[in-house]
């Protein structure tokens, strides 16, 4: 695994972590819909690559199946959420945003310690080209200010190193 993989991997889990301590201290509908447009993308693309992938090629079954059964836990939530928002309003939808940072956070940490290290370049080659096609050329300047959202200093510099220099410049 290179350092890129793991540079945009951990910015996406700080971004998400970030976004639901926000959401919980004070709700937001736009704040929600890209939060959750983009732990959609993501849980999507490992769902569909990374999982099977590690299936194929004999990485621990059960930690395999944990992390699919932790996305399976999360979406019933997202679902909650959005019918609060959609129903009730952006303060009834606080006690299941978190519960949801509580779940998030664990499968988020459990991701980093126990699968980031098992994943190898093919597999991150193969997750980086689903979530580009997933996010396509029209979401890539917003993904990226997501992403970058009140990160600075050497983390951002470390972000914007993995991105070539003229996405560089759209998405600034």
């Amino acid at each position: 695994m290179t350092q890129r993989d793991l540079a945009m991997m951990y910015a996406a889990h700080d971004a998400f972590r970030r976004d639901l301590r926000a959401l919980a201290a004070a709700p937001d509908r736009e704040r929600w819909t890209r939060f959750r447009t983009q732990l959609s993308i993501h849980h999507t693309a490992e769902d569909v690559v990374l999982w099977p992938s590690l299936r194929r090629r004999g990485v621990n079954a059960q930690l395999v199946d944990a992390m699919a059964a932790e996305h399976d836990r999360i979406d019933p939530l997202l679902a909650q959420v959005n019918r609060a928002f959609d129903t009730a309003g952006p303060d009834a939808a606080r006690p299941t945003l978190v519960a949801l940072s509580e779940l998030l956070h664990n499968h988020l940490q459990h991701e980093e310690q126990e699968t980031l290290p098992l994943i190898n370049d093919r597999e991150w080659s193969l997750l980086d080209r689903e979530m580009r096609r997933r996010i396509g050329l029209r979401g890539l300047r917003p993904y990226y200010q997501w992403l970058l959202r009140d990160v600075e200093g050497e983390r951002r510099r470390s972000v914007l190193s993995t991105i070539p220099g003229p996405l560089r410049l759209v998405i600034s």
